[in-house]
């Protein structure tokens, strides 16, 4: 079922994406009507649906006050709206990907509410035997879904598939500077580099160049012999002290399951039913994240005492 009643007709002075028009290739697309609906079947209807069930059955979940539902609601809409926008779901939206949403979202919390699963990708080191089986059973499952799509958009021209694998490249560099700047708020990594670096210039000066007086010039030649004596300082031994520390506490990455299945919904981008239902799938384990949590960071800081 397509959404044809949200066709543009004349005049579109707005220039909004007509969905039936707007090719599964296209880097971005918008219309408000089925934004409504995107965002209506996955935050604004669930969101109290999943609390309500959660209170009723005593799943584990944050306690939120009216403020932190507001500011989870704002950044809902703002996340919605990029993934909306990016994931090109004016085209992709369906009834299939909203079929699909709600048993995996209720699955997904049924699995988490398990024992064995109340753990946390950093405590990877630690995890029991069944938490494996799940995240290994969950990998495979997200691989097919991956190769699959990879074989979609190779049905395109190219170079489309290209562009689509290398998206991948973006949440990398995101993990990739969150990475640095945790080493260099933990070990003052670049200041202390850029110090030394600044003190040994200081410190070892260049050598010194002095001419001899005695020294003439022949006009007639293009070669000058320059006699050179050089002086070089005695070199002691200098201990260069690290800069002081300006940072006031110590910061650890932390990635979220929701984050991860968020940067997932911008790739289930096709009409063909077996990406609706992966859209499906993963905006619940995304939506499950929020509704039992929050947006939560991905650098979780401890202050110093």
């Amino acid at each position: 079922m397509d959404l044809y009643t949200a066709n543009v007709t004349e005049p579109n002075v707005m220039d909004f994406s007509n969905p039936p028009l707007v090719p599964e290739t296209a880097l971005f697309s918008f219309h408000p009507l089925v934004f409504l609906y995107f965002i209506l079947s996955f935050y604004i209807v669930p969101y109290p649906i999943y609390r309500y069930v959660a209170k009723r059955y005593n799943w584990e979940v944050n306690q939120k006050t009216i403020a932190r539902h507001w500011s989870d609601t704002m950044l809902g809409f703002s996340y919605g709206l990029i993934v909306f926008m990016f994931g090109n779901y004016s085209k992709a939206y369906g009834w299939i990907t909203v079929v699909a949403f709600y048993p995996s979202l209720f699955g997904y919390a049924i699995i988490a509410e398990q024992p064995y699963t109340k753990t946390s990708l950093p405590n990877i080191k630690n995890w029991p035997k069944g938490m494996w089986i799940v995240f290994l059973i969950a990998l495979g499952i997200i691989l097919a879904f991956a190769g699959i799509h990879i074989y979609f958009a190779s049905q395109f021209s190219l170079p489309f598939v290209i562009y689509y694998v290398c998206g991948l490249l973006i949440p990398f560099f995101f993990l990739v500077t969150s990475i640095l700047l945790i080493k260099e708020v933990n070990s003052n990594w670049i200041r202390t580099k850029y110090y030394t670096w600044r003190q040994q210039k200081t410190t070892f000066p260049r050598t010194t160049h002095y001419l001899d007086e005695s020294i003439t010039c022949d006009n007639t030649n293009n070669s000058k012999d320059v006699a050179v004596a050089e002086q070089v300082p005695s070199q002691q031994q200098i201990v260069i002290l690290p800069p002081k520390n300006p940072y006031t506490g110590k910061v650890s990455l932390h990635i979220h399951h929701w984050q991860i299945f968020y940067v997932l919904a911008f790739f289930t981008r096709f009409k063909h039913p077996v990406s609706q239902v992966a859209a499906g799938i993963v905006l619940a384990c995304y939506m499950q994240g929020i509704c039992a949590c929050k947006y939560s960071y991905s650098i979780s800081i401890q202050l110093y005492h």
